[in-house]
């Protein structure tokens, strides 16, 4: 039986030092992102909305960690739960209301609980919330602007309305008339967001994948109104340690050797071409190949017939109740190698498993996400009596035309597993993703 751990933090008096805020924590225990992912594992998704613009959906809210300073740009310290979420401050109206949020490079949405989720939804009732009376700087949308806010997750939508008030990131970044939603209902985030200790969500990819891609975002209304000099920001997720984003440039004291710089390959995720994927001394990639850089997802997600084909090099068995293969705990995993720009990032095989907390169980932590315009196909699972098959484990999408991935390209959704591998750098101004060695 998959047993949720106990959920404690203690978060530090905040410090501030050369332009930077630092918030050190003491971290809660790795097995409770175990415990709840593996109770509430839904694979992510990209499907069309209504409107006829792609939207990331069913997307894991459990995130991951970082660490220390910049002398470029303005820093966000970027808090750990155990390798299960990475979040951080943000303050909104006036006087200031403080939320923890996930700053996520896989959506464009800023949102955080409204007053009146804490009785609407049994999820949001540990939350901070907004309020909106309390605000002297609040102010409804213009008139003619959208004003209601939903959006699919794994179980359900997050709902709500749009708002304008002052938003403040890091110690001076003050962003007037931001546009962001009140969530009012939030049962569609499910058990996770329950015990998760962020109250919301921070989007860093581009408009495109707004709800309302006709409001500015924060990065936007930073850029345009000169509260940064570069449209430009760096994440050190560090591993098991407190993390950093950087706003306005990146942190120079985190790397080691030159940035690898490379196009992405259109402006909607952070899309990054990628030269070939390797499972230990086998490439597993074939064509071309591309990966989305996701700081708001915890595991890697890869097509479905490769995930399959380095699960039977392992022994691993599906089961559909995680949508995850699981393993003999004895078994030694190849390493994962990503050539990007021409360097190799390589991920130990021993940080591409996940071991309950009775200790008894083990999971490949490459899951299987389907970017294909046909119906996942039915996954061999572990015994009869754990179903006949996947039941949509994974999505099946509405036709490419729309979707905000390169057509004829195999994709991967990148999430903190790789990512802290290394030092990644996003500029929305010259549309690049750029990475480092760590030093």
């Amino acid at each position: 039986m998959l047993l949720r751990a106990t959920l404690f933090i203690l978060i530090a008096v905040p410090s501030t030092l050369g332009g930077r805020v630092k918030v050190p924590i003491i971290q809660a225990p790795r097995e409770q992102f175990v415990a709840n992912l593996l109770s509430s594992h839904i694979p992510p998704r990209i499907v069309k909305n209504s409107s006829g613009k792609a939207t990331a959906t069913q997307r894991s809210l459990l995130r991951k960690e970082g660490e220390d300073a910049s002398n470029e740009g303005e820093n966000i310290v970027v808090r750990d739960l155990k390798n299960a979420q990475y979040y951080g401050e943000v303050f909104i109206g006036t006087p200031e209301q403080k939320f923890l949020v996930v700053f996520d490079t896989g959506s464009a949405d800023f949102w955080v609980p409204d007053a009146t989720c804490l009785t609407n939804s049994p999820n949001c009732v540990r939350k901070t919330a907004y309020d909106s009376s309390k605000s002297s700087t609040f102010a409804e949308v213009a008139s003619g602007g959208k004003t209601e806010f939903s959006i699919m997750y794994g179980s359900g939508p997050v709902q709500g309305k749009y708002s304008t008030d002052t938003v403040r990131v890091a110690d001076d970044y003050v962003i007037e008339g931001q546009t962001f939603a009140q969530v009012e209902s939030t049962e569609g985030l499910g058990d996770v967001y329950s015990v998760a200790l962020f109250d919301g969500i921070l989007g860093l990819a581009f408009p495109i994948l707004s709800q309302d891609p006709g409001v500015s975002t924060v990065l936007q209304n930073l850029v345009d109104q000169k509260k940064v000099d570069e449209a430009m920001f760096g994440f050190f997720l560090g591993d098991n340690a407190p993390g950093e984003l950087t706003i306005g440039g990146y942190d120079n004291d985190k790397i080691d050797g030159n940035i690898t710089w490379v196009d992405v390959l259109m402006p909607t995720y952070w899309i990054a071409p990628v030269d070939k994927v390797k499972f230990g001394d086998q490439q597993v990639s074939t064509g071309k190949t591309a990966g989305i850089m996701d700081t708001g997802t915890s595991l890697i997600y890869a097509p479905q017939d490769v995930v399959e084909g380095m699960a039977k090099t392992i022994g691993g068995s599906f089961l559909p109740q995680v949508s995850l293969y699981m393993i003999d705990c004895g078994t030694t995993v190849p390493d994962l190698e990503f050539t990007i720009g021409g360097n190799p990032i390589t991920i130990p095989g021993s940080e591409l498993v996940l071991k309950d907390d009775t200790g008894n169980y083990c999971f490949f932590s490459v899951a299987m996400m389907n970017f294909d315009t046909k119906d996942l196909i039915e996954v061999s699972t572990i015994e009869k009596e754990l179903g006949d098959g996947v039941v949509e484990q994974v999505s099946k999408l509405v036709g490419a035309s729309a979707l905000p991935i390169p057509d004829g390209y195999d994709t991967w959704l990148v999430g903190d597993t790789f990512l802290r591998k290394v030092y990644t750098i996003y500029d929305y101004g010259s549309n690049k993703f750029g990475y480092a060695n760590l030093k």
